[in-house]
């Protein structure tokens, strides 16, 4: 409840409350990103496009109040490496679609396939989209979107692609029809299929023609415009694009916490600085990309005997590995950690590897307390095929969960006949979709500078 401050007739009018100030200030500089080059598309000199890339707890994709206001504890400092309170798994980026030109934040993932933003009118439900994620699209504002034809060859082979088993046509308007489901199902969307200029930059430089889901009924917890699929499949983002830009190529750079911004580039870029590679493949069954994992190190030991596919997954917070693998990886850490007098922890489950402080198990306050030695931590690696390694730094691989205690982001898989999936945990690299280089990403500066 807002508390009234009384004042004498005739005195100056009261200054408003610190915070008041602070946080119109904070929405004043999150319009000024919004109305700069911030959300501006670029082409680098090697001719790429770069897109900025921005987390989901950044100061202009945070919570708004109901009448527009920025939420005032948005601005607080958060360490989302170390908080699993605020840690949230996606990174958002601006796409403009249009005429008339408008900016949608969407979430990338290399594990989907179709891009899709939510659409007027909403025939069955809609999300909470927050305003900084843009206005939610209108096709019937816009003067160049079309619907894709039922009968038509795109329609066909999405349906296809997509494993669609029910109708996918909406005769009336003779629009193509799409599903998506993510995950266990904590998502889903479904929609008509249609085509729209994907414009770059302010002055509306056109790009290509985007096909795309045009959301008509969201499951979804989020607050950004949609999910752009960086997947295998033709009708990906990256697939689509790919043909219109001067290297099948792209990379990214994750941002660490809501302050920073990363970035991500669309084509070619200074190969000259790179020496780490290694084969990028469709992955098995499914419309995403994998590597080749060959290792698995931990303090010097390697902990697998034989290579194994791995999917590279932007949208996955966890990096799941096979059954065997875990095991053998939660063993280790265990024994790492006992030194630190830290226990396991099995109230989570046993497909996560959480511990416990000694002194918490004798004398438990409620809440877990928070672990910051981090160079005391046991050293990951994984190798890949080729010359490529990732070392993965601790405060990556392990957080504080209040409720858990200290776990890492590796999940136990539940086939050790699937793929294994690189969460964006540690996936802080840039990747080039044609050779899969990697490199590590400078997070004093972004984007990385030659």
């Amino acid at each position: 409840m807002a508390r009234l401050i009384e004042q004498e007739p005739g005195a100056p009018p009261a200054a408003p409350p610190p915070s008041t100030i602070l946080a119109k200030e904070r929405k004043k500089s999150c319009h000024a990103v919004l109305d700069s080059e911030e959300y501006n598309h670029t082409v680098n000199k090697d001719g790429g496009i770069e897109f900025p890339v921005f987390h989901r707890n950044h100061l202009c994709a945070r919570s708004f109040g109901a009448a527009g206001e920025m939420d005032q504890t948005m601005g607080t400092s958060i360490n989302v490496i170390g908080d699993s309170s605020v840690n949230s798994f996606a990174f958002l980026m601006p796409i403009v679609l249009g005429p008339p030109p408008i900016m949608n934040l969407v979430a990338f993932d290399t594990g989907s396939t179709l891009p899709w933003v939510q659409c007027r009118p909403c025939t069955v439900k809609c999300h909470d989209q927050l305003p900084k994620a843009g206005q939610i699209f209108d096709p019937s504002k816009s003067s160049t979107f079309r619907s894709v034809p039922c009968l038509s060859r795109d329609c066909l082979e999405l349906k296809s692609t997509l494993r669609l088993e029910l109708a996918t046509c909406r005769e009336r308007e003779n629009s193509c029809l799409y599903s998506l489901t993510y995950g266990d199902g904590w998502a889903s969307t479904v929609g008509k299929v249609g085509r729209d200029k994907l414009l770059i930059g302010h002055d509306e430089a056109l790009i290509f023609e985007l096909m795309f889901g045009c959301s008509l009924d969201t499951v979804y917890s989020d607050y950004e415009a949609g999910i752009i699929g960086f997947g295998s499949s033709k009708f990906s983002f990256f697939e689509q694009v790919s043909t219109r830009i001067n290297y099948k190529a792209f990379s990214y750079c994750l941002p660490s916490d809501e302050a920073q911004k990363g970035y991500m580039i669309l084509g070619d870029y200074n190969r000259g600085s790179v020496d780490e590679y290694t084969a990028l493949f469709p992955s098995s069954g499914r419309p995403t990309y994998s590597l080749t994992m060959n290792g698995l190190i931990v303090n010097g030991h390697n902990l697998i005997a034989s290579s194994s596919e791995m999917i590279v997954d932007s949208g996955s917070w966890w990096t799941i590995l096979s059954p065997d693998t875990f095991d053998l990886l939660d063993e280790v850490i265990t024994e790492a950690l006992a030194f630190l007098d830290y226990q396991r922890s099995y109230e989570r489950g046993s497909q996560y590897i959480c511990f416990i402080s000694r002194a918490d198990s004798l004398n438990w306050r409620g809440v877990h307390t928070a672990f910051s030695d981090w160079s005391s931590l046991p050293l990951v690696e994984i190798t890949f095929a080729g010359t490529a390694s990732l070392t993965v730094p601790a405060e990556n691989l392990f957080q504080n969960n209040e409720k858990h205690g200290l776990c890492t982001s590796f999940l136990r898989g539940s086939n050790n006949m699937l793929p294994q999936v690189l969460g964006n945990r540690v996936n802080a690299y840039i990747w080039d979709w044609r050779n899969t280089i990697m490199h590590p990403c400078n997070r004093k500066k972004w984007p990385v500078e030659d």
